[in-house]
């Protein structure tokens, strides 16, 4: 058994959960994060540590076993208002979802990191942002701006905390959002119409950049893009 032991936020389900897979195939321990406690996720390939803890509150214990590397790929993302076009009844609202935002994306994660690496120095930390990070879409923007922060949270981090290795990876779409068959398959060619490469990605190269850099024994402050080069269209 590894002496290695990464925890993974946001680990029920999708790429959170192809993370902790790849992790447990390796021989590796996990400890799986979920929100509530009483939630039951499916059964993974191997046992794992189950660990819970809702986001939107503060930081209350860390799991019982000695982490030693940290996946943070737990996160918000809610649809807002168009930034130019409040009503006098919107700012409210919208104010809050940018609290929201701010505290799932960028506040809770670094006081994970801070609690864990205050109990033991972590080997490294990978932070899972999005490559539209650094622009803005109406509608989209309390989302954006917490990119925006955590981007700048991954580069003071792996400053502050060396030689604790922290980096990013900043994913395009692999997961449509569509759930009818045509309508995926609308969405998937319109994204790659926009994508250098011509096609969508996939939840697997996400997973294999999240354990390049979790490995990376020489990079720091880096922000990977896995978006095909969807970002320079």
């Amino acid at each position: 058994m590894s002496e290695r032991i990464t925890l993974v936020t946001g680990a029920s389900q999708r790429i959170g959960r192809a993370i902790v897979e790849a992790c447990l195939q390796r021989g590796e321990q996990v400890v799986a994060h979920r929100r509530r406690a009483a939630s039951t996720p499916a059964p993974y390939s191997a046992p794992v540590h189950q660990w819970s803890w809702d986001m939107t509150e503060p930081l209350q214990a860390l799991p019982p076993v000695e982490v030693t590397d940290l996946v943070l790929n737990a996160s918000l993302f809610e649809r807002g208002h168009a930034w130019g076009d409040l009503g006098a009844g919107d700012t409210d609202e919208e104010r809050e979802r940018l609290e929201r935002h701010l505290r799932v994306n960028l506040i809770a994660p670094w006081e994970l990191v801070i609690g864990l690496h205050q109990r033991h120095p972590l080997r490294s930390v990978v932070v899972m942002l999005d490559t539209y990070l650094d622009r803005s879409f109406a509608g989209h923007a309390a989302y954006q701006v917490s990119r925006a922060a955590g981007a700048g949270m991954v580069r003071a981090l792996a400053a502050e905390l060396a030689p604790t290795r922290v980096n990013a990876v900043a994913p395009g779409t692999v997961l449509p959002s569509a759930r009818d068959p045509a309508e995926r398959a609308e969405q998937e060619d319109a994204i790659a119409a926009r994508t250098v490469l011509g096609r969508i990605g996939t939840v697997e190269a996400v997973v294999e950049a999240v354990l390049y850099l979790r490995d990376a024994s020489y990079s720091t402050g880096e922000i990977l893009r896995i978006d095909g080069g969807r970002f320079k269209l």
